[in-house]
């Protein structure tokens, strides 16, 4: 299975009971599944959500197979095209979720750190770009390729060669090509006019045993399966 992309996210809000996470992350997945569902050209994928409490850590991952990647970017003709429209499907996926996490968990954007990382669509596209810009030459660029790829690669016959044709005939543009990012973080401090809010000091608490905190992790395996839910105690 290919890595298509993921999102992190931590929202910086009050511990919640076991029973209250397991719905919130349910619901929250149901939502992300539904927008995947109608925003991703891809014929078959698997997506896979964690949530942790203390504060909320979260973590949604979207992986394909090879072949159905493949089905995806060829439906918008040339390789190069159906990259980048794949990616920016993907791209969008991703804010659905943080978005979607801070409201499902009444957290405001200042309490929020999200980082959304790009999978191999978004490492073929960087490709693509570094040989048009003149940074790579095709050769090197279906070298890179077939290492993103992996075994996967050999999942549809022919594919890496048709690949780095792509890379030969993709137009050069050496002063306007740009990298697409592979990883962003946002990040929202909290201000006050301006400056920090002040530490509050911190008072001495009784010893007491540590809190259970739980993990409730949510998936379906593609879109012929049924999710599936797991709460652990940490």
């Amino acid at each position: 299975m290919l890595d298509l992309g993921s999102t992190d996210f931590n929202l910086a809000v009050s511990s919640i009971d076991a029973s209250q996470l397991e719905v919130l992350s349910s619901s929250l997945f149901d939502e992300w599944e539904a927008y995947v569902d109608q925003s991703l050209t891809l014929p078959d994928y698997s997506l896979f959500l964690q949530i942790e409490e203390g504060s909320i850590n979260g973590w949604g991952g979207i992986k394909s197979t090879a072949g159905a990647l493949v089905v995806g970017i060829t439906a918008y003709g040339g390789l190069m095209s159906g990259v980048e429209i794949i990616s920016k499907q993907l791209s969008a996926t991703g804010n659905f979720l943080s978005e979607q996490a801070l409201s499902k968990f009444s957290c405001a954007k200042p309490q929020a750190t999200v980082k959304r990382k790009g999978g191999v669509p978004a490492a073929i596209q960087r490709l693509f770009v570094r040989v048009q810009s003149g940074e790579l030459s095709p050769t090197e660029a279906s070298i890179l390729a077939e290492a993103i790829l992996g075994n996967d690669a050999y999942e549809v016959p022919g594919f890496l060669e048709t690949l780095s044709n792509a890379f030969r005939n993709c137009p050069r543009h050496p002063q306007q090509a740009q990298l697409p990012l592979d990883e962003f973080t946002e990040t929202m401090p909290p201000e006050v006019n301006g400056s920090e809010l002040p530490k509050p000091r911190k008072r001495r608490s009784p010893d007491l045993p540590p809190p259970l905190h739980y993990r409730v992790e949510v998936w379906r395996e593609s879109k012929m399966k049924r999710k599936q839910t797991k709460v652990t105690v940490l």
